[in-house]
């Protein structure tokens, strides 16, 4: 007789080298859950904001109270802490695999993509295979305009301005106003 469902998997399947990795699944198969809980599904403009904001947090998104948005955002990795009363606004990526740090009463305007890793040359002009992670740190009270690129390893002072479209490289000073390709100070 056949039953439906899934077959049992025997023990000596469990246990063969060949077969190690499902051993791997329960750990995977939680891995892909937090996944799931930090990306679109999780930012659907059809769930309430407490809804999406506890999805983040059960990511292992690090949120302060009072975030608001996070509509269609992506969160790559959990390495990403939001302060309160910051928002967020529609289609942003924060990659994070180097962590990303976003401060207090912060506005982050739509679709900004925040980068954390980086592919190294070596002195003989070869591209790393391997990526490596450099945090982003924004300070309180930032506002960064509408698409806006963050790039690896950069730190935002507090109350700076980030105009639409610029590319960050490099770090910006308190109360500064920045904009262009690449940024650079304009006040």
């Amino acid at each position: 007789m056949i039953t439906p469902g899934v077959r049992p998997i025997p023990v000596r399947e469990v246990t063969h080298p060949k077969r190690a990795a499902v051993s791997q699944l329960p750990q995977n198969a939680v891995q892909a859950l937090r996944w799931l809980a930090r990306g679109h599904p999780a930012t659907s403009m059809f769930l309430p904001l407490a809804v999406r904001r506890t999805l983040l947090r059960l990511g292992g998104v690090r949120l302060g109270p009072v975030v608001w948005g996070v509509e269609r955002c992506w969160f790559e990795s959990e390495h990403v802490t939001i302060g309160a009363g910051s928002g967020v606004n529609a289609r942003c990526w924060f990659e994070g695999h180097g962590p990303i740090i976003v401060g207090r009463d912060c506005l982050v305007g739509p679709e900004v993509m925040i980068l954390t890793s980086i592919h190294e040359i070596d002195g003989d002009g070869q591209v790393a295979r391997e990526a490596s992670y450099r945090g982003v740190h924004i300070h309180d009270q930032v506002w960064i305009g509408a698409r806006a690129l963050i790039m690896p390893g950069v730190t935002i002072g507090e109350g700076a301005i980030v105009a639409a479209g610029a590319v960050v490289t490099k770090d910006c000073e308190p109360g500064g106003v920045y904009g262009g390709v690449p940024a650079r100070r304009i006040r």
